[in-house]
Order: C-alpha cells, then sequence, then structure tokens
C-alpha cells in the first residue's frame, strides 16, 4: 500500500512538472508568435506610409516640370503617383482591418488620420484630373491650398502612425510582463506542490523503512524465539544428559573424559547460540530501558576489554519506541566494537541526552582513527558506517561523523 502511494506520489510531482513545462513552453511560443506578428505589421505599416509620402513628392515633382515644359507624360506621371498612393493607403487599411483588437483607442485614432490622409490624396488627383492645369503655367490658390492641406494631415498621419505602433508595442510589452508574472506565480505553485509532494514522498519512503525495520525485529524476534526453544533446548538437553552418563562412567575414565568433553562443547555451543539470541533480539531491552541496557552494556566492555568505556545520560529523560531503543542499542554496541577491533582505542565515551525534543547519541574514542576521504573513494565498509547511517535516516535522523588518521573517532546521532 505504501510502495504504490510512493509511486502515486512520484506520478504527481512528474504531472506538475510537465504541466509547469508545457504553460510556460506555450508561453513562450505565444511571446514569439505575437512579437513576430506585430514586428511585421509594423514594418509592413511604415514601409507603406514612405512609400505613400514618396509618391506624393513624385507627383509633385511631376506636377512642376509639368507647368514648366507642358509635357503629357509628365501629367501622366502625376496621376500615376497619386493612384500608386492611394494603392499603397488601401493597404494600410487592410493592415489594420486584420488587426482590429491591437491598441484599439490608437486604431481608431490612425484610421481616422488614414482617412483623411486618402481623401486628401484624393482632391489632390480630382484636382489634377480636372484637366484646368493644362492650360496654367502655375499652381492656383485652391491647388496650394489643397497640397499645404495634404502635407499637414500627412503629419498627423506619421505622427498617429508612430503612436499606434508605441502603444501596440507596448501592449505586447503588458502582455509579456503579465505572462511573466504568471510563470512565476505558477513556479511557486508547482514548487510548493512539488515540495509538499516529496515531503510526502519522503515521509512514505520512511515508513517503508520503518515498517521493514519492524518487519525486520519482528522475524529477528521469532528467530531468537525459535533458536531458544528449539535449538536451545536440544543443547540444554545434550549437556544435561552427557553430565548423568558422566556419573555413571566414573569408572570408565576415557568414556567419562569424552563426556565431559562433549559436555564442554554443548556448552560452549549453548552460550554462542545465547549470543546469536542476544543480537537479534536483545533480551536486556525486554527488561530494562535504554539508559540501563547502555549502562549493562558499558559495564560489561569494562570488566572484559582493556578500553575504558564512560557512559553519561544525565542530561537525558523521557521514553522512546522499543524500535528505537533497539536501534540505538545496537548502534552503540557495533561503535564499541568497531572501537576495540579497528580503532585499537583505550578510552571512549557514550553521551545520552534529549534537547529540544530531540534525542542525540555522541560517541567518541581516541583510537587511531582514519582517512573518510579514502574509505569514500575506495567503498571500504568494513566498519558498517554506511549500515548505521541508513538506520538512523530510516528514523527521519542524522548523523555527523569526524575522523582523521591519528586523531580519534567522533558520531553525532540526532533524531526526533
Amino acid at each position: 500500500m505504501i510502495t504504490k502511494k510512493s509511486f502515486l506520489i512520484k506520478q504527481k510531482v512528474i504531472s506538475v512538472l510537465l504541466l509547469f513545462s508545457v504553460f510556460a513552453f506555450g508561453g513562450i511560443i505565444y511571446t514569439f508568435r505575437t512579437s513576430s506578428i506585430i514586428d511585421s505589421r509594423n514594418i509592413k505599416l511604415i514601409e507603406y506610409s514612405e512609400k505613400v509620402e514618396v509618391e506624393v513628392f513624385n507627383g509633385r515633382i511631376e506636377m512642376d516640370n509639368f507647368l514648366m515644359q507642358r509635357d503629357s507624360l509628365s501629367f501622366n506621371g502625376i496621376s500615376k503617383s497619386f493612384n500608386e498612393a492611394d494603392s499603397y493607403l488601401n493597404r494600410l487599411e487592410s493592415i489594420l482591418s486584420e488587426n482590429k483588437n491591437a491598441a484599439p483607442e490608437s486604431n481608431e485614432q490612425f484610421e481616422l488620420k488614414l482617412s483623411e490622409t486618402k481623401a486628401s490624396i484624393a482632391h489632390l488627383d480630382q484636382l489634377i484630373k480636372s484637366g484646368n492645369y493644362l492650360k496654367k503655367q502655375s499652381l492656383d490658390s485652391t491647388m496650394l491650398r489643397s497640397y499645404l492641406n495634404f502635407n499637414r494631415i500627412f503629419t498627423e498621419y506619421e505622427k498617429a502612425l508612430q503612436n499606434y505602433i508605441n502603444e501596440s508595442n507596448s501592449r505586447l510589452k503588458k502582455e509579456i510582463f503579465f505572462l511573466l508574472v504568471a510563470i512565476f506565480f505558477i513556479l511557486l505553485v508547482s514548487l510548493t506542490l512539488i515540495a509538499r509532494l516529496m515531503d510526502s514522498l519522503i515521509k512514505a519512503d520512511r515508513q517503508i523503512l520503518s515498517n521493514t525495520m519492524d518487519v525486520e525485529q519482528s522475524e529477528r524476534r521469532r528467530i531468537a524465539m525459535d533458536l531458544h526453544d528449539g535449538l536451545g533446548a536440544i543443547l540444554s538437553s545434550v549437556g544435561m544428559y552427557s553430565k548423568i552418563l558422566e556419573k555413571e562412567f566414573l569408572e570408565n575414565r576415557p568414556a567419562a573424559e569424552k563426556l565431559k568433553h562433549i559436555t564442554n562443547l554443548s556448552n560452549q555451543a549453548l552460550q554462542a547460540v545465547g549470543e546469536v539470541i542476544n543480537n537479534l533480539n536483545p533480551s536486556i531491552l525486554n527488561r530494562y530501558n535504554i539508559v540501563e541496557s547502555l549502562d549493562r552494556l558499558c559495564a560489561k566492555i569494562n570488566s572484559i576489554s582493556e578500553m575504558k568505556l564512560e557512559f553519561d545520560s544525565s542530561k537525558y529523560s523521557g521514553e522512546m519506541t522499543k524500535s528505537t531503543e533497539v536501534m540505538l542499542y545496537r548502534i552503540s554496541g557495533e561503535l564499541m566494537n568497531n572501537s576495540l577491533k579497528h580503532a585499537s582505542a583505550d578510552k571512549a565515551s557514550i553521551h545520552l541526552s534529549r534537547q529540544k525534543g530531540r534525542i542525540i547519541l555522541s560517541y567518541q574514542d581516541n583510537g587511531i582513527g582514519f582517512d573518510m576521504s579514502k574509505l569514500a573513494m575506495h567503498g571500504n565498509d568494513k566498519m558498517g558506517l554506511s549500515n548505521i547511517v541508513e538506520r538512523v535516516e530510516s528514523i527521519g535522523g542524522h548523523c555527523e561523523l569526524k575522523t582523521s588518521p591519528g586523531e580519534g573517532f567522533v558520531m553525532n546521532i540526532e533524531f526526533n
């Protein structure tokens, strides 16, 4: 059930990442496409506006040539220039009709000025095509006013065009800004969701490890009981019967010696089985709490070895779960064994305390120490350090290890 939950959490994390990626990618594509469309439209508007201005200017030149030279080709050139200008204005209107939603206020103003420019050109073209200027040597006041009016209207048109382009770009920038804000907000939401999902995943993994430890502890207890009730009872019976036979064969010394040897072997086997049973399920924890159990373990080490071991629990109070007690007891025993067998230490200490709701176990010896970098590099784990770290992390704890050649060994274990 927990494994399925862990799988579902991982699926949710992947889904959140995919959704954010799709939204961010879609936002980037939208921004790039919109920016390209607006840039292309603005370029066309400027290009056609410049062509209108050029054609009107060419029409004015052709008009001056006609008045000076009375050339009919120049007259045709005037009409052609204004027709071209009108054609470009029609294209400008077509572009505007395709982008009605772009910068509505400036769009209306630009359309108005575009219509006025178109009307002004049409008026000039009508005056020229009326034919009155074929007989005149210069522009009359009506034509001059019309041309000056066109220059004024076209200047206003250019300002409206610039304002239209600026507002279009401003609107695009606002859209990009809001899009970035939305992406940032979705990113924060996604990170929050991912953090919560990862926290749930970590809790699920810890629960799996905790359940594994509980199952392991139950199995150890069952195996220890089976050994005690099965093999232990058989070895006890062997020892008892060999002692009975010893008494019956007192006169037969060779047989009595062999029976005595069998009795000693059965006692040794029974003692070995007892040690295995104690390692599988420390019976001392069934009778005493963790403080008394560690105190007795230290006393035992002091009595059978030359290493001086000190135990301090003056700053510890409260209780912990049985599985945690078993874990701490085994870790302490393993660290003591490392100090004796590998570190050649003659002095060590254990401090058990509770600070701000957290349990702290500190172990220190004055042994030969070792190089942590070389240990990690070569994967040498004969001291079972990774196993200890995994046990602590399985209950949400943290390990801090300090050692170097000739500087002893220190391990601090902290957990809720």
